[in-house]
């Protein structure tokens, strides 16, 4: 990580550097909170190279043994590497300069574990899958000799992959397992939670737990409180059943076990580090039969989660009772949302961007931009939408990366102005005659209509299959600067007016491009 210094730049134009530091590991996501920065970084446990795949029945020394003398063989070696596997890691973790602030691996078995005597921790319902590290630095500081001055955190974890959540004062790691249920012969999902709390350019291992289902992403996570709250769907779980037919033939047959359920947990954040999360309350059986969750907003003592197959339940649940969640309004429309986001000082109306969908078959038809009343939580209604193109019968597609990257997505408040990246693609025509679009979409917001401004095109039509287009791409972002809007998509980056859309300028970064040639990616 490299920091720069920004105080200068109106002025003077430059970025003085100030510092640096190697982190370990792959980058996994990042929050800055005030003038502290904490970056999220994990690496993955090669378990099978030291522990698993020399311990395997398959391996020459075991292969002429019986069941009993393998496992008296297997023991006696696991022993030796077991010592020679733990070594290792004591030595990365002294390496890394972070042994003294590991959380300990009892603290794992004993608050993530739901089988009281777990067979192995290296395996897919153990613990010891990945292993995350937060490093914590004051961006404001002197770095002597332009090295970094951080502080490390680091915790072993039943995943080698999370999602990241973060308040003003905790930040929270959500890892997908899976746990075995013996009754029904199938691994169930489960989410792994490990909350850190922050505190100035530190953190701290706070509190474990770990709730049924998978979470949609870090909208799915919530602080509040002494309260975490986490919304997850359990997808339906098949197992092979063997079965003999009439002729004595002996087949496989796949049978469905469980349902697809979703669900929405409040647990309590314990005073003491180190401690285990406790459930208070729950509420069960959001959505219709194999619908999964699409959205989910957590607002102060209020929640809204969408879920979807044909059409879109969007739910409100009122959190105000941890020990008592519930559903208290329900609406039912064609559609669904991916991303919501609340507006108006009382927040009383949310926008959202998803699509629109044949309430009969669930076909996606094209990307939609909704405004929901929900002044009333006992009764959420839809104010308006719009829908870039209606038609079920059309050969388009479009959407918006703005539905699962909220980045993506800006709303000026006052002005009631929306800008959204758009990408509209049409099939099935001579690739020179489609009206294909990328790009940026503003609309004027109000509770009568949604309507559509100036569009902003970063590429030409007849250049997206006929153009030599470097691999790399910029993601979709907006900015807005003294009433310029700026934009940054795939290979260009531009300015136009904010009120009319007339264009200020524009910057081509592939311009000359012959060095390296790809598709064009919407």
């Amino acid at each position: 990580v490299r920091v720069y210094d920004t105080k200068h730049l109106a002025t003077h134009g430059k970025l003085p550097f100030k510092g640096f530091r190697n982190l370990n590991g792959n980058y996994r996501s990042a929050r800055s909170i005030g003038n502290n920065a904490h970056i999220v970084t994990n690496t993955f446990m090669n378990n099978y190279q030291y522990l698993e795949g020399p311990l395997s029945r398959f391996q020459p020394e075991f292969r002429e043994l019986d069941e009993h003398e393998y496992i008296h063989q297997a023991k006696k070696k696991a022993q030796s590497l077991v010592h020679t596997y733990s070594g290792q890691i004591l030595k990365e973790l002294r390496l890394r300069g972070n042994c003294r602030n590991t959380v300990k691996v009892t603290l794992l078995q004993q608050g993530l574990s739901t089988d009281k005597d777990m067979m192995n921790v290296t395996y897919s319902s153990g613990i010891l899958n990945g292993y995350a590290e937060i490093t914590s630095f004051d961006m404001a500081a002197n770095y002597r000799r332009k090295i970094i001055g951080a502080r490390k955190t680091g915790m072993f974890l039943p995943t080698s992959w999370f999602q990241v959540y973060a308040s003003q004062t905790m930040m929270l790691l959500a890892g997908q397992g899976r746990h075995f249920q013996p009754d029904l012969s199938v691994y169930e999902e489960e989410t792994y939670l490990v909350g850190f709390r922050l505190d100035g350019a530190k953190s701290s291992a706070a509190a474990i737990g770990s709730v049924p289902g998978y979470i949609l992403n870090s909208f799915s996570l919530d602080h509040h409180e002494d309260t975490i709250r986490v919304a997850t769907s359990s997808r339906a779980q098949f197992r092979s059943i063997r079965k003999t037919n009439s002729e004595g033939r002996t087949f496989f047959s796949r049978e469905q076990v469980t349902e697809t359920t979703n669900q929405l947990f409040v647990l309590s954040l314990p005073e003491k580090n180190g401690a285990i999360m406790k459930e208070l309350g729950r509420v069960e059986g959001l959505g219709e039969k194999d619908e999964q969750i699409f959205a989910v907003r957590f607002l102060n003592k209020v929640a809204f989660v969408v879920t979807f197959r044909r059409t879109d339940p969007f739910y409100t649940i009122d959190l105000s009772d941890p020990t008592d969640p519930k559903v208290v309004g329900e609406l039912k429309i064609s559609g669904f949302s991916n991303y919501l986001h609340p507006i108006n000082d009382d927040q009383s109306q949310v926008l959202a961007i998803g699509q629109e969908a044949d309430p009969k078959t669930g076909r996606q038809i094209g990307l939609q931009v909704s405004l929901f009343d929900v002044s009333d939580l006992s009764n959420p209604s839809l104010l308006t939408k719009y829908v870039v193109n209606d038609d079920p019968s059309a050969r388009s597609y479009s959407s918006s990366n703005a539905q699962w990257e909220h980045r993506a997505f800006r709303y000026l408040d006052e002005s009631k102005i929306l800008i959204i990246p758009v990408s509209l693609r049409t099939f099935g025509q001579n690739p020179e005659n489609r009206e294909n679009f990328d790009g940026f979409w503003t609309f004027n917001i109000s509770p009568d209509k949604i309507e559509r401004t100036y569009t902003i095109s970063h590429v030409d039509a007849q250049r997206i299959y006929n153009y030599c287009w470097y691999p790399a791409r910029l993601q979709a972002r907006s900015f807005v600067f003294e009433g310029n809007l700026m934009t940054l998509k795939s290979h260009s980056v531009l300015s136009h007016s904010l009120t009319d859309g007339e264009k200020n300028w524009g910057l081509e970064l592939d311009q000359g491009n012959n060095i390296q040639c790809s598709p064009y990616f919407f």
